[in-house]
């Protein structure tokens, strides 16, 4: 077979222009797309590969019909980038998500990263590619797929839910939302994945090394409907009845349903005489308050705003 040979320096993407099968030597790290490469996928001693599916070690002979080298830094492999077979030899780190081939062998590899469970295809709504790419994505229809190395991502105002799968290394990815449930799948390593007070994690999936969720606590303010200030200050002048809403501040357990909150409040109730909204006189208050937490208390309505919304929304 006849063997087309393309040199490039720097970054290289596969777009599906070349013949398959096709060779690539000497890349930095590669990153494949979802539905990248057609037929099989193989890695000749990559330092590390990070992959959502199984690992062959029988690799057969393949004939290339296009070789790729040159100074390669980067390369990328679009969906449909490699209609066939590709061949990479000697690439640093090698990242194929679900679906980014229908077969991976790898031989000669220092190290692998492997999770065959997952069954989620990357999300297609919203994509982000390269490197250091940035980007302000609102309520994604399905989610985003983040692939490359150190982007910068913020996902904001999602309703429902969603995915984020992130492939590569040095993400920083923030989604925030009111009644959100968040999917992770990572693949890769230094990743960090910031969930909103208002939103939940649904099912993750870390594969790699240095990878992160952080889950932001529900903010205790959304539960107080009044404060003791302001109990105080509407209790006019005389004897009043008040009841006010403080934060648990000692508490991790929630003494009305049971659940381990991150949000507890205190339901309290006091009997004073008022001046200018101070308790002159207390002839009784709440010794043992009821508690609410951000799992069972009724004030909680994912579908209205916090103050500092409704300020923003006003302007």
């Amino acid at each position: 077979m006849n063997t087309a040979t393309d040199r490039y320096t720097g970054d290289v993407t596969l777009s599906g222009s070349l013949s398959a099968p096709v060779s690539m030597r000497n890349p930095d790290d590669l990153f494949v797309m979802p539905a990248g490469v057609t037929d099989s996928l193989v890695l000749h001693n990559p330092e590390a590969v990070f992959t959502h599916g199984p690992i062959e070690s029988n690799a057969s002979s393949i004939d290339p019909a296009s070789t790729v080298e040159g100074n390669l830094e980067d390369g990328y492999v679009e969906s449909k980038g490699v209609t066939g077979s590709l061949v990479v030899s000697d690439a640093e780190d090698v990242f194929v998500p679900a679906s980014g081939a229908p077969s991976v062998t790898v031989t000669g590899a220092e190290t692998t990263y492997t999770d065959e469970s997952i069954e989620a295809e990357p999300p297609t709504s919203s994509t982000t590619t390269g490197w250091r790419e940035s980007a302000e994505i609102t309520d994604p229809a399905d989610g985003i797929t983040v692939t490359g190395a150190k982007h910068s991502i913020s996902v904001t105002d999602v309703t429902g839910e969603i995915t984020v799968y992130a492939v590569g290394y040095g993400h920083e990815i923030s989604v925030s939302g009111r009644g959100a449930t968040v999917d992770v799948i990572v693949l890769g390593y230094d990743n960090e994945i910031s969930i909103g007070p208002r939103a939940s994690v649904g099912e993750t999936t870390l594969t790699g090394f240095d990878n992160s969720i952080d889950e932001a606590p529900f903010p205790v303010s959304d539960l107080i409907e009044t404060t003791k200030q302001q109990a105080c200050r509407n209790a006019g002048f005389g004897r009043s009845k008040v009841t006010f809403q403080e934060p648990a501040t000692d508490e991790s357990w929630c003494q009305n349903c049971g659940s381990d909150a991150s949000a507890i409040i205190e339901r309290h109730q006091l009997d004073a005489w008022f001046l200018f909204g101070h308790p002159i006189k207390v002839f009784g208050k709440s010794m043992n308050p009821a508690q609410e937490c951000e799992e069972c208390a009724v004030t909680v309505d994912p579908g209205e705003l916090s103050e500092a919304e409704r300020k923003n929304l006003l302007g």
